[in-house]
């Protein structure tokens, strides 16, 4: 199939043009939207994985402070037994 013009050409043109500038400007579009569709993706992946890093973080945060809670309450509960064992032994007074 052959376009008309309207005039007479040495060669009919073929139906579809290999050069015209819309079908060249589509490449560019079509990569375009590809990069736009892998750069979201990549952004949800980073922001799964920041938000994971978040709560390892704050896991390990309430791991430390369960451990310097125990560790002070022990050696706190130490300190108390002694200060009350040598409080309630017989001491000569002034």
């Amino acid at each position: 199939m052959f376009l008309d013009h309207g005039f007479a050409t040495a060669q009919p043109r073929p139906m579809v043009d290999v050069y015209d500038p819309m079908r060249l400007l589509l490449i560019p579009m079509v990569t375009a939207l590809v990069a736009a569709v892998c750069l979201v993706i990549a952004f949800i992946a980073a922001g799964v994985g920041l938000i994971s890093d978040l709560f390892i973080l704050l896991a390990v945060v309430a791991l430390l402070f369960t451990a310097w809670t125990a560790l002070r309450h022990v050696l706190g509960g130490r300190e108390r037994n002694i200060e009350r064992r040598d409080s309630g032994s017989a001491q000569p007074g002034p």
